[in-house]
């Protein structure tokens, strides 16, 4: 008996240098164990002896071994917190050193936005965790990241205090127009960021829109053009909602505007030739839901990007298409090369502004 609680003893002692967790997994396993042994033990005593002897149990040691699992497992303190559970991971054991600090620094009430400098071995998914947020959110936060597999120590992260989006808001955004697009009350985002009403929302400030997300998802109609109606079911990259001009140019060479050009035939968006330069760019940031080269019912090779928020947009007559469905892209982002594929005339880009389906003026819209 005395060998088993010596075992016992030495795995909860190397246990407790890893995980508080593990060390109090094996105590319960210990306690359960010797009371089977010590209950297996007093019964057999008592079958050989004719229920005329009872095993004695030394209590001395018993308080002794305790003393000792006592020394090893220090009090908390008030507000002090449990060390983490480490997940496997491949060539791990389960007594594994945890890569994690002991801490989880999110227990600490956090109001407002802080900075976070990466300590040497951290990656992104430990230091969401260690702040009890989702990688998601860590991730929109630091947009300006662009390889989250390659973090610097010393690195700087914008930490939010709840999972969520930091939101910059831009001239002319209102209160309500934000709540509704990213679907969270006007309430919560007025508690969350201490302002008293919707004036107090101006342009240039940042906001934390708590449980919001970036990506909205749900099914939406991306193309007509072609024979019958096709829809992209998935996540959408939610847009800024201003647009930019989709070619490099300063100066913008239209070669056909919006509107009705017969009694029964509507050009549905702008023409720029090549003066333009070829090279097709994003018009706002959102998901391409349709890339195709052919005919297209008369767009020839073409891309279409939703912008999570009702519009899309329409990139026609490329030759060539540099991205494919489901990507996200950013507003400015190179998708594709101007072209004369499809029902065309010369080298020139057809570019669209939809919302809901029905196509408007991109002149409307564009800076």
């Amino acid at each position: 008996m005395g060998k088993i609680v010596r075992c016992f003893a030495k795995i909860f002692e190397e246990g407790i240098k890893y995980s508080i967790h593990v060390s109090i997994i094996v105590l319960a396993i210990a306690v359960i164990f010797s009371d089977f042994v010590w209950s297996e033990r007093i019964q057999s005593s008592i079958v050989k002896a004719d229920s005329s002897k009872v095993a004695n149990i030394d209590a001395k040691k018993i308080d002794a071994l305790m003393a000792h699992l006592s020394e090893l497992v220090p009090p908390l303190s008030a507000g002090q917190e449990t060390q983490n559970v480490q997940f496997l991971t491949e060539g791990e054991s389960f007594l594994n050193k945890p890569s994690l600090p002991n801490t989880i620094i999110s227990t600490l009430p956090r109001e407002n936005i802080t900075t976070y400098a990466v300590s040497e071995g951290e990656t992104y998914w430990t230091i969401a965790y260690k702040f009890e947020i989702t990688t998601d959110t860590l991730k929109w936060a630091n947009e300006d990241i662009e390889d989250w597999e390659d973090l610097k120590i010393g690195q700087e992260l914008v930490i939010l205090p709840v999972n969520g989006l930091l939101y910059r808001v831009d001239e002319g955004d209102a209160l309500a127009d934000i709540s509704s697009f990213y679907g969270v009350s006007k309430d919560k985002i007025l508690q969350q960021n201490k302002l008293a009403s919707a004036s107090d929302v101006v342009s240039g400030q940042n906001l934390i829109l708590p449980g919001a997300r970036k990506y909205r998802t749900y099914t939406t109609q991306s193309d007509s053009v072609n024979q019958g109606v096709e829809s992209y079911a998935g996540r959408i990259l939610a847009g800024t909602g201003n647009f930019a001009w989709p070619v490099g140019s300063s100066t913008h060479y239209i070669t056909q505007y919006f509107g009705w050009i017969t009694s029964w035939y509507k050009h549905t968006g702008i023409d720029l030739d090549r003066r333009n330069s070829t090279e097709i760019y994003a018009s706002d940031r959102g998901t391409v839901v349709a890339a195709k080269y052919g005919w297209g019912g008369g767009y020839g090779n073409h891309i279409i990007v939703d912008h999570g928020n009702g519009f899309q947009t329409l990139y026609a007559h490329l030759t060539s298409i540099g991205v494919s469905v489901g990507d996200d892209v950013e507003q400015g982002q190179q998708i594709g090369v101007m072209g004369t594929t499809g029902y065309s005339t010369g080298i020139h880009l057809h570019f669209e502004i939809r919302q809901e389906g029905t196509a408007l003026n991109p002149l409307a819209y564009l800076p």
